[in-house]
């Protein structure tokens, strides 16, 4: 998970969870298909919730400010810290002088910018494509962009320039109290069937993340100081991760991996009465800049995986679907 202001609930999310019925026989095709009504009407509310939000004026505009925003490497943030550190000032929020331009505001005149390094990027001809293989294509079949050298470019901080405010970024709230009985150790025992070890801890490897996967070592981490709601949901957008196979979807962006998993969570977690749209659609809304396409490509994923989760959680349980308001 990516990080978020922590805002406590005023009020607990756990909602009663829907009777179970027919316990204890194999799942039927009946079964199966309640199951699938289930998830598409989740992921519709969803889908509802995030467009509410991103209709609003105010939210519109965050989002649009926001996807203005470079993704700096690791090694672009080392270098604007180093500048900073050398000027003795503190950085906030850099652009470009025309991204700066697009949002209403105007780098004042005499403001030295901060040097960052940027890649230069091509198309791959037909040909360069066809011998990549799949890699040589991008998600609409069309040749790949290709990184073929670098360029410094000059941004600059908000504090050097003059204009309009600029919007609030409003964050998920964080879900407070008890979360559904018994559901966070059986998520759990799904995490270690996957071959993964599970710890509470913190800090993570972002002081403000909620939860993260590392493939490489095998182990999902939710911090230990997060109410049972809280933890309980964090843990099922991990395993969101895993079960979507992220892990090996390196194609797919950043955006529609954490829309995946948010969304993931939402269904698995209203599936056994626990609310997270306090949380899930303002996640979801960021990440996926309320662009309905890319919750579109995104819903197949979102369906198979939650459907994997729930039915290794209640194999032999079906539901019929949950009303939520």
């Amino acid at each position: 998970m990516t990080s978020a202001t922590r805002t406590r609930a005023t009020r607990s999310t756990t909602r009663k969870p829907h009777p179970r019925t027919r316990a204890g026989r194999p799942a039927s095709p009946a079964d199966e298909a309640a199951r699938t009504a289930q998830i598409e009407e989740l992921n519709t509310q969803l889908r509802d919730a995030v467009n509410a939000l991103v209709s609003d004026d105010a939210w519109r505009d965050m989002l649009r400010f926001t996807a203005r925003f470079h993704r700096y490497s690791l090694n672009n943030m080392l270098l604007l810290w180093a500048q900073a550190q050398h000027r003795g000032t503190v950085l906030s929020a850099v652009m470009g002088y025309r991204s700066w331009q697009a949002v209403d505001r105007q780098v004042r005149k005499g403001e030295r910018g901060y040097k960052v390094i940027a890649p230069i990027r091509r198309r791959l001809t037909e040909e360069e494509a066809a011998q990549l293989g799949p890699r040589g294509y991008d998600a609409t079949g069309r040749p790949a962009l290709a990184v073929r050298g670098f360029r410094v470019e000059t941004v600059f901080d908000i504090a050097q320039t003059d204009g309009e405010p600029l919007p609030t970024v409003a964050a998920p709230a964080e879900l407070a109290g008890d979360g559904p009985v018994g559901l966070f150790d059986r998520v759990a025992e799904l995490v270690n069937a996957r071959g993964y070890t599970l710890t509470r801890e913190q800090p993570l490897s972002s002081p403000d993340a909620y939860g993260e996967v590392g493939y490489a070592h095998r182990v999902v981490r939710v911090r230990a100081d997060v109410e049972p709601a809280q933890a309980c949901k964090t843990l099922i957008h991990e395993l969101g991760h895993i079960t979507a196979d992220h892990e090996h979807r390196r194609d797919t962006s950043r955006d529609q991996r954490e829309t995946e998993a948010e969304s993931i969570a939402y269904i698995v977690a209203a599936a056994h009465g626990l609310d997270t749209a306090g949380y899930s659609a303002p996640y979801v809304a960021r990440w996926s800049n309320g662009d309905p396409e890319l919750m579109r490509t995104a819903a197949e994923h979102v369906h198979r995986a939650a459907h994997t989760i729930l039915t290794e959680l209640d194999p032999t349980t079906d539901r019929e679907p949950t009303p939520h308001s």
